[in-house]
């Protein structure tokens, strides 16, 4: 069974409280494909592997960012934003 958000959001609150904070006031900000490359590689690959990159063209629907982008909502204290 592919991984799924539920899987990995240990490893998904360690890459965001790893995150570097910058000059500025506001948190760090991370897109899906940051996260996902932080990933530990053996878990990064799992993931590319079982659900692709995805992107336009690809006839991904649900691609490796989105399970990191699912698991990142999970956590508390987390602030979504979307471009």
């Amino acid at each position: 069974m592919p991984l799924m958000p539920s899987d990995i959001l240990s490893e998904v609150e360690t890459v965001l409280k790893n995150a570097r904070t910058g000059k500025g006031t506001e948190p760090a900000f991370l897109t899906a494909f940051q996260i996902l490359e932080r990933l530990p590689s053996q878990l990064r690959d799992q993931l590319i592997q079982e659900r692709g990159l995805g992107g336009k063209g690809t006839g991904v629907a649900y691609a490796a960012p989105s399970v990191v982008s699912d698991a990142a909502e999970k956590l508390p204290e987390i602030q979504i934003s979307y471009l």
